[in-house]
């Protein structure tokens, strides 16, 4: 009797785990590398705080070495750079405007978009610990949770887009960005460098 009413029951309770928090990643199986919290600290609910796999530097500057005359940001943040496994699967560096896969609710986007910064006299820095946030599902929401990258060789792009003529000191654009895309060691001691 007990085993008849698990057959019945056990396909039900998956599905009830999958629709109320039970989390199912939405990207490539190709880690490349980036696969599963590489020694990173345990937060509420197994989530990682933070990574000491060690770190990287990327640099960003302009090759002419005129780097006020970029402006650095994508998609409505200041970003200027995104890491990926070297099959191409993008590692975001922010949890940006997702929910946390451990809070799994909706959340509301601003719709206001921030506009590009002019570059810094010498270039742009990031120091990454190996943190990002991976592409998943809860439910029917998208939502991200922090990982911790594994040693390995990663690709990094950086861009910035040339200020139009007449922006003087704002950020008015109107050109394309230029990027360049830089295979590099993480972790590593040499700075990953940037030229556009």
């Amino acid at each position: 009797m007990i085993a008849r009413l698990f057959a019945v029951f056990a396909p039900l309770l998956f599905v009830f785990a999958m629709g109320c928090g039970g989390r199912t990643p939405a990207s490539s199986n190709d880690t490349g590398g980036a696969g599963g919290a590489g020694g990173g600290g345990g937060g509420p609910d197994g989530a990682v705080t933070d990574c000491n796999g060690g770190t990287v530097t990327f640099h960003l500057r302009a090759a002419d070495g005129r780097n006020a005359s970029y402006c650095v940001g994508m998609d409505c943040t200041e970003q200027w750079i995104v890491v990926s496994t070297k099959g191409g699967v993008s590692m975001p560096l922010t949890l940006g405007c997702n929910t946390t896969c451990e809070a799994c609710t909706p959340v509301g986007c601003p719709a206001i978009c921030i506009t590009p910064k002019q570059m810094k006299e010498d270039g742009e820095r990031l120091t990454w610990d190996g943190t990002f946030w991976a592409d998943e599902t809860c439910g029917a929401n998208r939502c991200r949770t922090k990982q911790c990258a594994a040693p390995g060789k990663f690709m990094a792009r950086m861009c910035a887009t040339a200020k139009s003529s007449d922006a003087g000191p704002s950020c008015a654009i109107h050109n394309a960005p230029r990027c360049a895309e830089v295979e590099f060691d993480y972790p590593s001691a040499a700075a990953v460098e940037g030229a556009i």
